[in-house]
């Protein structure tokens, strides 16, 4: 190495400067094929000041990259970079340039050679946005490396099958009635205390199971939900009498107090604010699906295994159903410590939303019972027709939830339970007409699935639109409570005007009832754009709102 030097020195003093130069670019091409990585450490040291008489040679260091990976580190790296720019005459210019060259010859995808770069200078890129893909992706994986990762979505289904096995007790003793009496010994009165039993339970259990969805989570609430519905199925398909039938009847209204809690808290929990609307229309459609799945295969399955074997079945695929609960939701997260105790009492929104509820249940649950029973009794139409009355209803409502669901946007949410409530008083209107001119029981009966039905399922969308955080359980619990409870009263009152063949009377309690439905919700929405866009669930839950 000494030799070479000496040489060289003679060289560059008979040649002037710029042949000086040139026969150094020379001797440094040929130096690694001579000196290996001996001659490493004093071109990395010497590239500031080694050569004191040839400062401008200093800026084409290109043999440095082949020395490969020994030279990867902070102090190769300056090098690396200042070499690019051939044309400046300093050696001090090219250094602080970050831009990363082609040539070199590893060109590393690898990771070895970014981390020096980004931990050694961070900053040293203000003059050229080719670095930014290397530090915003050193993995070089196409992709931001800040992009979060996707999550699982909520299957939907599992959402509609939790709303369908909550009622589907009822549905099924419905469907199964006429089995139950022969079998049972039981009258039709007792048949009918079901309904009242059924949902007056989940009425008043509602404010308690809204609760404990709040503490357990939404994963938890389904499957005991769903298990609990099991059970309940089970003692239904062992009842040896009436007793018995009610008791067990009556267990299952706690299914039906956590199943909008739960539901809705699901939602909220893995769904993303643009779709859960439709996703809440889609869910609540399980209940007219509980209805078709008692009234068709169920009913059929009766005929082979029996009334018990049937219910037996259903308990059956709720176990299966809260197995896939456990297996597809989320861990609940931790339960709030030193939370106060939410209140029982609805206030604000939720008081509103709950009073329209009550008195929509009342009219829907009037329709669901007796309608059927008009069609045969008063338009003369044979069992056929008058059965499928019930399901022009049933597949009219699932539409209608799904539709207005997805409608239910904020701004323009809170004045749909109104005008849906009036097309309710218009669809009551048709159903009474009816008895004038029998046909006008169909487009009467898709009304109310389109507009009636529908509008409890748009109130859960603003429950979960402005309930406050860590309520949203309690919220929709007292609002389904209100909701349960017009499903008890509606039908008795309607049933003392039906029983003395008032049945117009009975029309006009319905009409009444969804009218009143309608002023409260629209004096609520009223209330609402007086308070401005600015107002919030946490405020709509507040003591001194309104």
């Amino acid at each position: 190495m000494g030799t070479e030097q000496a040489g060289a020195g003679p060289e560059h003093a008979g040649r002037g400067p710029g042949a000086a130069g040139r026969g150094a670019e020379a001797g440094l091409e040929r130096e690694p094929q001579l000196e290996g990585s001996e001659r490493q450490p004093e071109l990395e040291g010497a590239e500031p000041q080694s050569q004191p008489g040839a400062a401008e040679p200093q800026p084409r260091p290109h043999p440095e990259p082949e020395p490969g990976p020994e030279l990867e580190g902070t102090e190769r790296q300056p090098q690396l970079e200042g070499a690019e720019p051939q044309s400046q005459p300093g050696a001090a210019e090219p250094q602080p340039r970050p831009h990363p060259e082609p040539e070199p010859g590893p060109k590393p995808d690898g990771t070895e050679r970014q981390p020096p770069t980004n931990t050694t200078k961070p900053r040293p890129e203000p003059d050229g946005s080719q670095p930014q893909p290397e530090t915003t992706d050193p993995q070089r994986t196409g992709r931001p490396t800040s992009a979060p990762p996707p999550t699982r979505p909520l299957p939907t289904a599992l959402l509609t099958c939790a709303m369908a096995f909550s009622m589907l007790q009822l549905f099924l003793l419905g469907a199964l009635g006429p089995r139950l009496v022969d079998e049972l010994d039981i009258s039709p009165t007792v048949l009918g205390l079901t309904t009242t039993i059924g949902f007056g339970t989940a009425a008043v259990l509602s404010p308690a199971g809204g609760r404990i969805v709040d503490r357990v989570g939404p994963r938890r609430a389904l499957a005991a939900l769903l298990l609990l519905s099991a059970v309940a199925l089970a003692l239904i398909g062992a009842a040896p009498g009436a007793g018995f039938l009610l008791a067990a009847v009556a267990l299952g209204g706690l299914p039906q107090a956590l199943a909008n809690p739960a539901t809705n808290k699901a939602i909220l929990a893995s769904v993303e604010p643009a779709r859960r609307g439709a996703v809440t229309g889609m869910k609540q459609s399980g209940v007219q699906l509980g209805a078709f799945a008692a009234g068709l295969p169920l009913a059929a399955l009766a005929g082979w295994l029996g009334w018990r074997g049937a219910v037996w079945t259903a308990a059956g695929a709720a176990v299966v159903t809260a197995a896939w609960a456990l297996r597809t939701l989320p861990q609940d997260a931790p339960a709030r410590t030193g939370a106060p105790p939410a209140s029982l009492v609805p206030r604000g929104t939720i008081a509103w939303l709950a009073g329209f509820s009550l008195l929509l249940g009342c009219g829907i649950a009037s329709v669901n019972t007796y309608l059927a029973l008009y069609g045969a009794h008063r338009l003369d139409l044979g069992p056929g027709a008058a059965g499928a009355l019930v399901a022009v209803l049933g597949v009219s409502g699932v539409v209608g939830r799904v539709a207005w669901s997805k409608a239910a946007t904020p701004g323009r949410a809170e004045w749909l339970p109104g005008l849906l409530a009036a097309g309710a008083v218009g669809a009551a209107l048709l159903l009474a007409g009816a008895a004038a001119l029998a046909v006008l029981v169909w487009p009467g009966a898709v009304a109310v699935g389109v507009f009636a039905v529908s509008a409890n399922a748009v109130s859960m969308v603003l429950v979960m639109q402005r309930a406050a955080p860590g309520r949203a359980g309690q919220d929709s619990a007292l609002v389904s409570a209100g909701f349960f409870a017009g499903f008890a009263l509606g039908p008795p009152l309607f049933g003392l005007l039906a029983s003395a063949g008032h049945y117009g009377w009975g029309w006009t309690l319905v009409t009444a009832e969804f009218a009143a439905a309608g002023a409260v919700a629209l004096t609520w929405a009223v209330r609402e754009r007086g308070r401005g866009a600015g107002d919030t669930g946490s405020k709509a839950q507040g003591p001194g709102h309104g």
